[in-house]
């Protein structure tokens, strides 16, 4: 028995004002319109140039450039406030990947992996912090599993994902005394762009498939209903997990 669920959100998030990065990608695009259907203002943020017109059919302000740069993040942040006047949410879903051996990937690719991965979410996070304490608001992070599992082929991508998944947690500590709730989200398989090639091996796919308990991979909806809950009022209370969205995958 299997079966795709249909998303059912009732969020309201009317009035709140939120920044997603990767919101030209398969987890952040999905992020993105579900805040804003949920009534959110979203600022959307990536690198590649679609993210304007993706941003446009939502409703939400698209702003394209390198989230390494530091200054596209004070830009991202700088929109928001002249916006709404305030920031509550803050989704750092943009990340990368390198398919190869560990040792076969070459200084810039290291470099690339950290700078987007990691660097650019604390940075982001360093800029929009105060914002955030005004407003009481909420960052979640986008992890992966292979954050806490060797995975041939991504270790270097899993270590970056690692060490987001530890920002976290240490960022709940320090900004939770000023209001401010910080959770990581870690995918399982998810059917985007960055997944195709492997989940488009035939013998792969159903390798992965037969551990997966609810017998399918998600998409990028099944990952923003979590965040939604992440980020709403019915959330209050959670800051500091760290949160599967796997199908039941990690347990197997």
């Amino acid at each position: 028995m299997s079966g795709v669920a249909q998303s059912t959100n009732s969020v309201d998030l009317s009035g709140k004002t939120a920044i997603v990065t990767g919101a030209a990608g398969g987890i952040g695009s999905a992020i993105a319109r579900a805040l804003a259907r949920s009534g959110a203002l979203v600022v959307a943020a990536d690198a590649d140039p679609k993210v304007t017109d993706l941003a446009a059919e939502f409703g939400g302000h698209g702003l394209c450039g390198d989230l390494t740069d530091p200054e596209f993040g004070a830009r991202a942040v700088d929109l928001a406030q002249q916006l709404s006047g305030r920031l509550d949410i803050l989704i750092n879903a943009a990340g990368i990947q390198l398919r190869t051996t560990a040792i076969d990937v070459d200084e810039d690719g290291w470099e690339r992996l950290l700078d987007v991965n990691l660097s650019a979410a604390y940075r982001l996070t360093r800029q929009a912090a105060k914002s955030l304490v005004d407003a009481r608001g909420s960052i979640v992070n986008i992890a992966s599993l292979s954050a806490d599992r060797a995975v041939p082929g991504i270790v270097p991508y899993g270590a970056t994902k690692a060490a987001l998944t530890q920002l976290g947690k240490g960022l709940a500590v320090e900004l939770g005394p000023h209001g401010v709730r910080v959770n990581t989200v870690s995918p399982g398989y998810i059917e985007t762009p960055m997944t195709a090639d492997v989940l488009g091996q035939e013998d792969f796919r159903a390798q992965k498939l037969s551990r997966i308990p609810l017998q399918r991979f998600a998409d990028g909806d099944d990952v923003a209903d979590v965040v939604l809950f992440l980020v709403s009022d019915a959330a209050r209370y959670v800051t500091g997990v760290v949160l599967p969205v796997d199908g039941g995958y990690s347990i197997t």
